[in-house]
């Protein structure tokens, strides 16, 4: 375990669950934070939550001192087993086991109503079985072989329901349970896989030449067990990879293979409908009334009139810089039919987000998550490397909630469920731990902070001394005040809708806690990071992204008809840059500067610091030669300043003219 990490989130915890004050307003907060794991790698599967609240984790230690109590395997055996833990409402363990013969991975976990938990992996020699299964037994596995799948179930106790293998060399990914008790799991499987009779498809056929060795071939696999796992109800080919499963109230179950999303009878025999949207579909929940929510990478989404977000935001295609974000997240609601697509919004900003959970609580609202930079919505936290949750109306139509979680050892949300009280539980793993928050969220209030953005790259992570940043976003009156750390700052202007102010440049520091009041009303209070520096520069369209605010040597704007020439001297506009002193009029930054145009390096000149009409704050202005390099520059040649090893908003570019 990481000590500073432990110490962080208790920090975060102390300040954002205290008493707000001189405020009416009902805000989000977390109700515990809990760390669940040992001294070793830790690999965090999923999560769910039983019909009174109770929460099970489940995945992968290799810790000898993983937490255990009322447990049925009280020690590691071999390298890695699976584990279980079980909490109250509170946070308090119920009860936690290893689960394990040696070298155990586990790859999916869920849970029912009653409490019931069900896991699937693949297992290494001396897997625990129980009498009576499909198969308490299987040869152990090759070296350099998958090892065989198994399934096992513990009781709401945290006693054994069952424990058997499935086949050998095998991938499950997946695995969902119905109202009779019935486990169903899909995966791939590299050919030889049990089927039984009348299934969908009962035989695989030869993978293509390119597919020897040394590359791999597989196949997705559904399989359906008897409630006692004593036999197969079903088990078939499905043509690719299952990575999902949801088992609807008729007994049918809607399948993710790939970017599809298939619905199978309760047989296994018939393929009842598939739709693809969505470039994959890392998550699947069905609602009370049939519909189906998907969400994953938008390839191919058109989101409907009305949607949270319906502008995809990419950056522009610049050489050296990959142009588009990084991945894209996206969330669909679909009929029950799957003929028909109800709802789709885009949910990412310009560095992406990429979503790996999903749930719905009982009003309908959905929540995803993962890692990455969607739109916030009264936050905890931003600034800190983690990962996020956001919650979306069913409609798809309304942010009610997102913020950014975990700390700077990246942490990712990779599992989301309702919790007790109408509480959400998200949970993940950082860094070889696994930590888990309970929260209480609330509808957006009228008095509220979004995000606090530096105000030339519109960039919402770490701030420094001495930025400009646009607190955004709702409710600011006039007589509003920014206060950090409970003390109000000066600001440079107020709208309904933003404030700009310039971070102290004093603050000593690596983190603040940041609000907004207005008369005996408070804000949320948002935990951001503060680093020494976070250089944006300003884009002439105000954006932070597309053509810089540039000067060329004569004073004009850099524009594409204005460009400047190679060994031109140009004059960049930017905050973020750390402390400053000044020799003169000229001002000197405490940690080195350096400008790249393509990748290559400018030699500078000198740089002044203060106000300019029209921007926010004292701006830096940088004066710098264009380099003059043996190969002609791009039509799109983007510009990155770097203070003390942090860089720039990717996107920004400046016209640059043949010699």
């Amino acid at each position: 375990m990481t000590g500073p990490l432990i110490f962080r989130v208790s920090f975060a915890f102390a300040f954002l669950s205290m008493a707000p004050f001189c405020t009416s307003q009902n805000l989000p907060a977390f109700n515990w934070i809990k760390e669940v794991d040992g001294s070793g790698l830790d690999q965090f599967t999923g999560m769910g939550t039983d019909a009174q609240g109770n929460i099970y984790l489940a995945g992968t230690t290799s810790s000898p001192n993983f937490p255990v109590k009322s447990a049925v395997q009280r020690q590691l055996t071999g390298q890695s087993n699976c584990f279980v833990t079980k909490l109250d409402p509170s946070g308090n363990i119920l009860y936690s086991t290893y689960f394990g013969g040696g070298g155990e991975r586990a790859t999916a976990m869920t849970v029912d109503p009653a409490g019931d938990v069900y896991v699937t992996g693949t297992a290494g020699a001396g897997f625990p079985t129980t009498p009576g299964t499909y198969a308490p037994s299987l040869p152990p596995p090759s070296t350099g072989q998958i090892g065989p799948a198994f399934l096992f179930k513990l009781n709401p106790d945290g006693s054994v329901g069952y424990s058997t293998y499935f086949a050998a060399a095998q991938s499950p990914r997946a695995v969902a349970v119905d109202r009779y008790g019935s486990a169903w799991i899909g995966g791939s499987r590299p050919g030889g896989l049990p089927t039984t009779p009348g299934a969908y498809k009962t035989s695989s056929p030869p993978p293509p030449p390119f597919y020897g060795p040394p590359f791999g071939y597989s196949e997705g696999f559904l399989t359906r067990f008897e409630p006692a796992a004593s036999a197969l109800v079903f088990s078939t080919y499905l043509g690719a990879n299952v990575t999902g499963l949801a088992v609807a109230s008729d007994d049918s179950v809607y399948v993710v293979v790939d970017g599809y999303t298939n619905r199978i009878d309760a047989t296994g025999s018939s393929l009842l409908g598939s739709y693809t949207l969505l470039g994959s579909v890392e998550a699947l929940a069905l609602a009370p009334d049939g519909s189906v929510y998907a969400a994953g990478v938008p390839t191919g989404l058109q989101p409907t009139a009305g949607a949270f977000q319906t502008t995809f935001i990419f950056l522009p295609s610049l050489p050296t810089q990959n142009g588009a974000a990084r991945s894209s997240g996206a969330v669909a609601k679909l009929d029950s039919q799957l003929e028909n697509l109800i709802a789709g919004t885009y949910l990412n900003g310009y560095d992406g987000a990429f979503i790996t959970a999903l749930t719905l609580d009982s009003a309908g609202n959905v929540y995803v998550g993962g890692a990455g930079d969607p739109p916030t919505r009264t936050p905890l936290q931003q600034g800190f490397s983690g990962g996020f949750m956001s919650e979306l109306s069913g409609d798809l139509t309304t942010l009610l909630f997102s913020s950014f979680f975990g700390d700077d050892y990246g942490f990712t949300v990779q599992g989301t469920a309702a919790g007790s009280n109408g509480s959400i539980v998200i949970a993940g793993p950082d860094a070889g731990n696994i930590w888990v928050n309970s929260l209480a969220l609330t509808p957006p209030p009228p008095l509220r902070i979004d995000s606090i953005e530096n105000a030339a790259s519109w960039a919402n992570g770490q701030i420094s001394p001495g930025e400009t940043i646009l607190v955004q976003d709702a409710g600011f009156g006039g007589n509003a005040q920014l206060l950090v750390d409970g003390t109000p700052i000066p600001v440079l202007s107020v709208s309904p809708t933003q404030i700009a102010a310039t971070f102290p440049s004093g603050f000593s520091g690596n983190y603040a806690v940041i609000a907004v009041q207005s008369g005996s009303v408070a804000s949320n209070r948002l935990l951001v990071s503060v680093a020494p520096t976070s250089p944006g520069i300003f884009a002439a369209n105000g954006a932070g992204y597309g053509q810089g605010y540039i000067l060329n040597y004569d004073g004009t704007l850099n524009t594409p008809s204005n460009p400047a020439a190679p060994g031109d001297r140009i004059t960049i506009y930017a905050t973020g840059v750390g402390p400053v002193s000044f020799t003169h009029e000229y001002a000197v930054t405490q940690y080195p500067v350096n400008l790249f145009i393509d990748e290559t390096y400018c030699a500078g000149v000198a740089a002044i610091m203060g106000p300019v009409a029209g921007f926010p704050g004292d701006v830096y202005q940088l004066t710098v030669y264009v380099p003059n390099p043996a190969y002609p520059f791009p039509p799109l040649v983007p510009v990155i300043l770097q203070i003390n090893g942090v860089s720039s908003q990717n996107g920004l570019t400046i016209s640059i003219g043949q010699p």
